[in-house]
């Protein structure tokens, strides 16, 4: 089983080399000259009589060349071509006093002289592993103490003794500015300085039998190296810092065997894969992968689970459980990854015995379990965990299995929980739910899928805890239970509820109060009749007969009835009048108040009076102002035609009977049909009328008349009950208040003229022409081939003419 790649830190070497050289050069013409005549083997005539100064100025005729020959002795002598006392002034010496030195010779016979010595210092970077040798600029690297310290045991092995070799091997295949191929190298001094580290990787397996090995496939170098290198060695360099943790006895031995349940397995030291989890538990003393998730420390320190803030960051909890007993030897963590389906993460970490070279070695290992053996393992813990928990009072504690359990299993945790608590007033529970979802989402942070199965639990529990919340609660203190209700729960849950919680309130006797409760529900839900008490009744019923303002705050019982009321209080004022209602109370009566819209207003408000008795209240203003209508309803009965029950009043005029004269023998059973005097007193001027066929209309309309004289009734107009502005000597306007004489009846004023049944619907009476009542199987007067209607006002003019 390959145990891990584990990254090994390998010292890196400078070697800084002082290389000291030189080159050689041709003689100048006058250097040539001057150790030639220096050469103890030349033979010239007089030569004890000859000087260098002689020579180049008499015998070559130089001129003044005394500078220059003393800067080329000078040089020689620096070479070591002529002896160093040379160096002063021997021009002007005879020749057979001067000689060469043996280098001299030399650099006379080979017509070359060397340059000046010259040290320069050469950088190389050493690689012990790969045996490599670069050369590098002088970046003045240096370790730190920290990274030497990691490479301190490879440094001692692996340091080079005697770079030597193989820099003068480099110098002779590398470029420089000083390197000519005239350059001669006389020295190469070495100094070997660590510079730095590389990192290798390498590969480190283990069989079942615990038996270690190494190899490096993506390192040719290193894996030569392990080829090449004693085994203890190896160890020593490679794997005993990766392998071996320090001295300490907290960590635990454990069995080999633990390999056989492995996943993977790591060095301790080495970093493992963190993927994002939704809680961790850990031993105690292990840090967690990442703050932000929910922690659990299995803790030999405490005796029952302990919550246990954060200091840097206050919202952050990490909870401490006991130990359970029976704990795999090693524990180090366990965490549930956030994919979904992804399998649970354990992992065990300790000191395991394994082999190297044959020899026991302890290495410090994390191992992480198999799917089979992480789950059977997080079986167990899970039940331990739960059962430590879940009878804490505090839901922070409680609610911890809600980190791994499904959404579909939240309930599991949190009804019970909630069910033991809702056996007590809504108001204490309440107080219970923000502290209770705090602590599901720190648990279940970065999420609001627990909403929905925590809202299910939570409605239930509520419905329960109104069965021991007691009845009679100021309404104030219900609007703030309803109000919490609808904040707590979406709308489709909290509105049973809180049409449930309406009747544990104590009967409303203030506006102010039914404000408060109505503005905590939804606008549909209504309030229950009980909780309108009947003071609060009584304040609705007197502004209502003020004609304020009547907040009713529905949907109740009592809505209805008192926006009837209202509306009949507006009716009377508005359509009667507060002048006439007292003139009634002094048995006085304007009749031009008998309008449509006065009748109208006494009926709605007969109708509303019943709704008085559904109040169930009582009020002095109430009986003055129902004294009053009544009292003006009686005047208007005095005044008008009494009611003819079961009966519609069916009014014609002259143009309906000369059109329809046979409407007489058809007249539905219901209706008393009534036609004016002044009709009668028409079709009487109108029988001798020049125009024959309107003559022959209105006689047959007489006679109709007389035949149905049993079944008729006659009235006279009543001229005062027309509307001030009207002309009352107007016919039609004398017929139309023969109309209104009936308005306290269902009244039908039939007639042709379309201007007068135009005035009729303003007065406000049904209309209809004589041909859409009259019975279908009537034949009008004008299919016999007669004329047809003509105005009243024309015959009138005739008539005048005539």
């Amino acid at each position: 089983m390959k145990l891990a790649e584990i990254s090994v830190p390998l010292p890196l070497y400078r070697i800084e080399s002082d290389v000291t050289y030189h080159t050689e050069r041709k003689p100048t013409v006058f250097e040539r000259m001057v150790l030639r005549l220096c050469d103890p083997g030349l033979h010239l005539p007089d030569k004890q009589n000859l000087s260098l100064l002689a020579v180049f100025r008499d015998q070559l005729g130089a001129g003044d060349v005394r500078e220059l020959l003393e800067g080329c002795v000078s040089e020689l002598s620096a070479l070591g071509a002529l002896p160093k006392r040379y160096a002063q002034d021997r021009l002007e010496a005879p020749l057979t006093e001067l000689e060469l030195t043996a280098d001299g010779l030399q650099f006379l016979r080979s017509d070359s002289l060397p340059v000046r010595s010259r040290t320069v210092k050469v950088w190389h970077r050493y690689d012990p592993i790969s045996d490599e040798i670069k050369s590098t600029q002088n970046d003045g690297a240096r370790l730190s103490q920290s990274d030497f310290s990691r490479v301190s045991v490879a440094d001692q092995a692996l340091r080079p003794q005697n770079p030597l070799p193989q820099v003068e091997r480099a110098i002779a295949q590398e470029t420089y500015d000083w390197k000519t191929p005239a350059t001669v190298i006389d020295r190469i001094a070495p100094i070997v300085q660590p510079a730095g580290r590389i990192e290798r990787r390498l590969e480190v397996s283990c069989s079942e039998d615990g038996a270690l090995s190494a190899s490096a496939p993506r390192d040719a170098a290193l894996q030569r190296w392990l080829e090449q290198a004693q085994l203890e060695l190896a160890w020593e360099v490679l794997l005993a810092d990766a392998l071996t943790s320090e001295p300490d006895s907290l960590l635990p031995i454990v069995h080999s065997s633990v390999l056989r349940e492995a996943r993977t397995a790591r060095p301790i030291a080495a970093k493992g894969s963190t993927a994002r989890a939704r809680f961790c538990i850990v031993a105690q003393g292990v840090a967690a992968a990442d703050a932000t998730t929910p922690i659990i420390v299995l803790s030999s320190e405490v005796n029952a689970p302990e919550l246990v803030a954060n200091g840097k960051q206050p919202t952050v909890y990490t909870l401490l459980v006991p130990t359970p007993a029976g704990i795999t030897t090693g524990f180090r963590s366990l965490s549930l990854p956030q994919i979904d389906g992804a399998s649970v993460q354990v992992e065990v970490a300790g000191n395991l015995r394994l082999y190297w070279a044959g020899q026991p070695r302890l290495c410090g290992l994390a191992v992480t379990l198999n799917d089979q053996a992480a789950t059977e393992l997080w079986a167990k813990l899970r039940r331990d965990l739960e059962g430590a928990c879940e009878h804490s009072d505090d839901p922070r504690i409680a609610f911890m299995p809600v980190a791994w359990r499904d959404v579909d299993a939240l309930g599991e945790t949190v009804w019970p929980w909630l069910a033991t608590r809702a056996k007590q007033p809504l108001g204490d529970l309440i107080a219970l739910v923000e502290p209770a979802t705090q602590a599901i989402g720190l648990w279940r942070p970065g999420g609001k899928d627990w909403k929905p199965a925590w809202e299910v639990s939570l409605a239930r529990a509520i419905d329960e805890s109104l069965r021991h919340t007691p009845n009679q609660l100021e309404p104030e203190e219900v609007a703030s239970l309803l109000t919490q209700v609808a904040q707590m729960l979406p709308a489709d849950k909290a509105v049973p509820l809180q049409a449930a919680l309406l009747h544990h309130a104590a009967p409303i006797r203030a506006l102010e109060s039914l404000a408060k409760l109505r503005s905590a529900l939804p606008s549909t839900t209504e309030i229950p009749e009980e909780l309108l008490s009947i003071a609060l009744r009584q304040v609705w019923l007197e502004h209502a007969l003020e004609r304020k303002e009547l907040k009713l705050y529905g949907p109740h019982a009592i809505q209805q009835p008192m926006q009837d009321i209202q509306k009949a209080v507006q009716d009377v004022y508005r359509s009667i009048g507060e002048q006439a209602l007292k003139a009634a109370g002094n048995s006085q009566m304007d009749v031009r108040t008998l309008t449509p819209h006065a009748l109208d207003a006494v009926r709605t408000w007969r109708k509303a009076a019943g709704n008085l008795h559904t109040l169930n209240v009582s009020s002095l203003l109430w009986d003055a102002l129902n004294e009053e209508v009544e009292s003006w309803g009686l005047l208007a009965q005095e005044k008008l035609a009494p009611v003819e029950i079961g009966h519609r009043i069916v009014v014609v005029d002259t143009s309906a009977l000369m059109e329809h004269p046979e409407l007489l023998h058809g007249l539905i059973s219901n209706d008393i049909l009534v036609v004016p005097l002044r009709v009668l007193s028409e079709l009487d001027g109108l029988k001798s009328s020049e125009d024959e066929a309107r003559a022959v209309k209105a006689r047959a309309a007489i006679r109709q008349l007389d035949a149905s004289a049993s079944r008729i009734r006659h009235e006279t107009d009543y001229a005062a009950l027309l509307p001030a502005e009207w002309d009352a000597r107007q016919p039609d306007h004398a017929i139309l208040s023969t109309a209104l004489f009936f308005r306290l009846n269902d009244v039908l004023f039939v007639s042709n003229d379309i201007n007068l049944r135009t005035k009729a619907q303003s007065l406000g009476l049904n209309t209809q022409d004589s041909k859409s009542y009259a019975p279908s199987h009537l034949v009008p007067a004008a299919a016999a081939g007669a004329p047809s209607i003509h105005s009243r006002k024309q015959d009138k003019r005739k008539n005048q003419r005539k």
